[in-house]
């Protein structure tokens, strides 16, 4: 038999060698609308998780998820209004019980892929980011770095953290996302929502709206305002927001798309680079 001390330092040193930037993992993004069911409070899609989770384990390819709230962080957020930061103590018990919230749906998520094969390790925003004015001002991501080059699979998630100016803010998924998908130096992000990507309007209400194949920083100007907002309480601002976040990532070269995760297999095309689904948002 081996000497399981010895394997695991021959492991440690072999990440050591490809070093913390050798791995470029693809960023994936679960939106909460599609692993929860937004109109219902606490309601979890284990079978769509399930699927999503099997999806991602049979590319092989590294990969950093992130999923949003859905019905389980931002109803409480809203409710304790928390989004414009904290001004009285009352709201102390929802920053709490929001946090709470995002670890229990987090736990859905590790569970699923862990189920599926993968090694999934949860990373609590709220322990290693820092906010000012709701925008990132630091994050701690050696621990990214570290599990990627063991060949682990971080999964972190939208999150209440600490905020300089207003005592709290809400970290987005969309936010992290780019953050994380610039710091890693990411081949690419892959964003799951529960329509066929970005559309003039709303494809839920809106039966003339039209898929819109690409986005770059010069086209949004002429189309922010068609945009649709979030269907259900949604505390970070739904696509228009979500594309202004990723038009950051674009103008560092770093391709995003946009697809739809409730169809079986969308997800794993993409992120196996397959061209034709969803919206791309690209610098020309």
């Amino acid at each position: 038999m081996g000497d399981g001390g010895t394997e695991a330092k021959n492991l440690v040193l072999s990440s050591r060698m490809r070093g913390p930037g050798g791995t470029r993992p693809i960023v994936v993004k679960l939106g909460g609308s599609v692993i929860t069911d937004k109109s219902r409070k606490f309601c979890v899609r284990r079978e769509v998780l399930k699927r999503l989770a099997e999806e991602l384990a049979a590319t092989g390819e590294p990969l950093v998820v992130v999923h949003g709230g859905g019905s389980f962080g931002h109803p409480l957020a809203s409710e304790y209004g928390l989004r414009s930061g904290l001004r009285e103590r009352s709201q102390l018990i929802g920053v709490s019980l929001t946090h709470r919230a995002m670890e229990q749906l987090n736990g859905y998520v590790i569970e699923a892929l862990q189920g599926a094969g993968l090694p999934a390790v949860a990373i609590q925003p709220s322990a290693c980011a820092v906010m000012e004015r709701g925008r990132i001002a630091y994050m701690e991501i050696r621990a990214f770095k570290e599990f990627l080059g063991l060949g682990l699979v971080p999964v972190s998630y939208g999150d209440v953290v600490p905020d300089l100016a207003r005592g709290v803010s809400i970290l987005s998924g969309d936010q992290l996302v780019v953050y994380l998908a610039q710091k890693l130096n990411a081949k690419r992000v892959v964003i799951g929502v529960d329509v066929g990507g970005v559309y003039t309007g709303d494809p839920k209400v809106d039966k003339e709206a039209k898929l819109i194949r690409e986005i770059t920083p010069e086209d949004w100007e002429k189309m922010e305002k068609s945009i649709g907002g979030a269907r259900g309480p949604d505390v970070t601002g739904g696509m228009a927001n979500k594309i202004r976040e990723l038009l950051e990532l674009a103008k560092c070269g770093i391709e995003a798309q946009v697809v739809d995760a409730t169809r079986p297999g969308v997800v794993k095309r993409a992120i196996l680079g397959e061209p034709g689904m969803g919206t791309r948002i690209i610098s020309r």
